[in-house]
């Protein structure tokens, strides 16, 4: 497998499971009383973890935080860390679980990169594109793509022919030009100014393939698998059914195995039907919240 390069802004996902017994005194909600806290990389960094922990060779850049949060540790050794400063701490999104399921969901923290971000990860972010077999961008809108420097090596690297994988969020920045662009349905509508009930997932990738100067447009569809613009070829490439899954991390598990099949020289048609697959089988088997490290390896248990 050749390299591939992960881009973009890593949050903190925790879970806390605990059992619920009692009313709080002073006010009408639940105590949890918890049982269990579990920590994983989010964002670009479960992208990242969930690549490497496939066996593909890779590479993170982004923004850490110097607030005790222990991302790195997380992320080290399953993969390369290249890293500059993040102000505003980690950001962490906290989902709090009861027996029957869900409670409550807290963020904190903002993590956008220190001045002087691309300058602290040039080099390293430079020599990662070189030797790479494909990048993947995870964009979660809050600062690494949008940095000049930054968005200058990626460009320099679509020139040079390497396949890039942009995956956006709508507080992101644009594409750099000649990108394989991976919107959700409700993405591209949005980015297009859209309000579409139906969701026209042939018409946003049509629409951002043209507005965007992108090499090809994938709208990924949840259970309806995704819809390949490319050229003047439009391709609805079903998805394989997974009953009782959870979507969340869906996305990143996508868009990382799209950036593999291309980093091996596979052609898009076949890159995407692998990724599609791959979304189907990451749901079925729990999604983000069964993503674990297993002797020194994020996988889902």
């Amino acid at each position: 497998m050749r390299p591939v390069v992960v881009v973009g802004d890593v949050l903190l996902d925790v879970d806390v499971h605990g059992t619920v017994d009692r009313l709080a005194p002073d006010a009408p909600v639940p105590v949890l009383d918890v049982v269990e806290e579990v920590s994983r990389p989010g964002g670009a960094g479960l992208a990242a973890a969930v690549l490497a922990g496939s066996g593909v060779p890779t590479t993170l850049v982004t923004a850490l935080a110097d607030d005790g949060g222990g991302m790195r540790s997380l992320l080290e050794p399953s993969l390369r860390v290249v890293a500059g400063r993040a102000v505003g701490g980690t950001p962490t999104k906290r989902r709090w679980h009861g027996p029957q399921g869900p409670l409550l969901r807290t963020d904190s923290g903002e993590g956008t990169p220190a001045p002087g971000f691309g300058a602290t990860v040039r080099n390293g972010l430079r020599g990662a594109l070189e030797a790479a077999g494909a990048v993947l961008v995870s964009d979660y809108g809050r600062g690494v793509t949008a940095d000049p420097v930054v968005r200058e090596l990626l460009a320099a690297a679509v020139d040079r022919g390497t396949p890039m994988v942009w995956d956006p969020h709508p507080r992101g920045s644009e594409p750099v030009p000649g990108a394989v662009l991976t919107p959700n349905t409700a993405e591209a509508t949005a980015a297009l100014g859209l309000i579409d009930e139906d969701g026209d997932a042939v018409g946003g990738a049509v629409g951002l393939r043209d507005e965007q100067g992108c090499r090809a447009v994938v709208v990924t569809r949840g259970e309806r698998g995704a819809v390949l613009v490319v050229d003047a070829h439009c391709i609805v490439v079903p998805a394989v059914a997974a009953e009782h899954g959870d979507p969340c991390g869906a996305g990143d598990a996508f868009a990382g195995r799209l950036a593999a099949t291309l980093a091996d020289g596979i052609d898009l048609l076949a890159g995407v039907t692998a990724a599609v697959e791959e979304a189907g089988r990451f749901v079925g088997a729990g999604g983000a919240a069964a993503v674990r490290r297993v002797e020194g390896r994020w996988t889902q248990v």
